[in-house]
Formats: structure tokens, C-alpha cells, sequence
């Protein structure tokens, strides 16, 4: 089964996302940046199809992951899920291989 990832500090929109595809996906969570760090280094990334991800969590923040996956050349599509939509960050959000930003 495909996998997606979310990684959100909040366990209501980790929630919401798991109902929304459960079934269809195998939907792994991380409640910071480094875990899904983890979870991208655990899981076959052939698997995983995509990721949900906020900006703004405790221990390493979603920039941090996006720089993960830049560094180490990862292409998975990335939807940011953010309570943050100053431009800026929304700026900064877009120079990485993001695919949307959603405003929570």
C-alpha cells in the first residue's frame, strides 16, 4: 500500500488526514520534524507517495525537513500545512520543492 506522511504537532489534523485516507493509504504520523526525518529514513521512499507538513514544530521545524530533502535529494511531493501565511514564509515555503501551501 502507498504510504503518505504527516507531520503535524497537532493531533487533530493528524487525525482529520488519517480518516480522510485511511483505507486508500497508509498514512504514517510524525509530531515534529525529526520524526519524520525517521520516518522518511525508516520506510521505502518508493512507497511513500507524499507528505503533509507544517512549518512549525517543536525540535526540528518543517524548513528543517524540507532541507533533509533537499539535501539528500528526495522528490517527494510536499504539501505545506501551516497556521503561518505571512508571505514570507509562504515565499521561503515555495523556493523548496513544494507542491501547495494550506493555510490552517
Amino acid at each position: 500500500m502507498k504510504t503518505i506522511i504527516v507531520a503535524d504537532d497537532s493531533s487533530i489534523i493528524v487525525n482529520i488526514v488519517k480518516r480522510a485516507f485511511e483505507g486508500e493509504y497508509n498514512v504514517l504520523s510524525a509530531q515534529n520534524g525529526e520524526e519524520a526525518i525517521q520516518l522518511l529514513q525508516n520506510n521505502n521512499l518508493d512507497e511513500i507517495v507524499g507528505m503533509l507538513l507544517d512549518l512549525n514544530m517543536p525540535v526540528v521545524d518543517g524548513f528543517g525537513v524540507l532541507e533533509y530533502l533537499s539535501g539528500k535529494n528526495i522528490n517527494i511531493p510536499v504539501m505545506i500545512i501551516s497556521g503561518d501565511n505571512s508571505k514570507d514564509t509562504i515565499t521561503k515555503a515555495f523556493e523548496y520543492n513544494v507542491v501547495d501551501v494550506i493555510e490552517k
